[in-house]
């Protein structure tokens, strides 16, 4: 199955024994489930650190992006985004489920993070010029994409195209929402069905329009026929819903029910 980044590196500092068996029986577990692969790693070269909420966080926490919080305080601990990355917390009795909520929640936001940090340093706060992270296509583009965007206003989630991103991008501040990122999660896969879109990624049909629509994400969308529309002589193509496959789209369907933010 297609990773959506790549392996990410992630060390855990729990000093506390019930934790820290708990965290690496259910670790083996989350990280064969997650959108990403994820390897243990020292501190240093650590992408996400995990450390016992309770306690002061160690100093590699200043410079690794992502830091989840165990137990403790969550109202005392500096959770979500900032300039220095992102925070979450999870209970003490935090569960299998919780756990790879997690972990897709950190990948999702290394995506972005990876894009950002590539960018131009004097890139302005409200436009930010990133540099994108490029994914392989799974597919050529088998028409122009101005003509798959009328057939996706025209014929809606019955659009006989499939979309996929060439590279991750970076949303400008008022369509940048955990949702859109969610759907941006799933075109970074590979080819996807506008209605697959919308029932995974929790968004209408006019939601996803106005976001595919969007001058950052027109510059690396990609389209193609849906394997059943493709595989047809030219004259007989009619509008018939896409063809979704589903394999690579469940393992992204727990953390959308389960409300999962960046």
């Amino acid at each position: 199955m297609a990773r959506t980044i790549g392996e990410v590196g992630l060390a855990a500092e729990l000093w506390t024994p019930a934790i820290k068996q708990r965290f690496e029986t259910l670790f083996a577990v989350a990280s064969r489930q997650s959108l990403s692969s994820w390897r243990e790693v020292p501190p240093g070269r650590a992408q996400v650190l995990v450390v016992d909420g309770g306690a002061a966080a160690p100093h590699a926490a200043a410079s690794i992006p992502c830091v989840v919080y165990v137990g403790g305080e969550a109202a005392n601990q500096p959770l979500g985004r900032s300039a220095r990355g992102w925070a979450a917390h999870l209970d003490v009795n935090f569960t299998l489920s919780d756990l790879i909520d997690m972990l897709d929640r950190a990948a999702v936001f290394l995506m972005d993070w990876k894009a950002c940090r590539s960018g131009p340093m004097a890139a302005p706060a409200t436009a930010p010029a990133c540099a994108p992270t490029s994914f392989p296509l799974s597919a050529p583009s088998a028409l122009t994409l101005p003509a798959a965007m009328q057939d996706l206003l025209s014929m809606g989630e019955n659009c006989t195209h499939q979309f996929q991103l060439a590279s991750w991008v970076v949303l400008p501040g008022g369509v940048n929402s955990a949702q859109n990122s969610r759907v941006l999660a799933l075109l970074a896969r590979g080819p996807i069905a506008a209605r697959a879109l919308c029932e995974h990624g929790a968004i209408d049909i006019g939601q996803l329009q106005h976001l595919l629509a969007q001058a950052a994400v027109q510059k690396v969308l990609r389209c193609s026929l849906s394997t059943s529309e493709a595989a047809k002589p030219q004259h007989e193509v009619k509008n018939q819903p896409a063809a979704v496959s589903q394999g690579w789209v469940k393992k992204l369907t727990g953390w959308i029910t389960r409300g999962g933010r960046i």
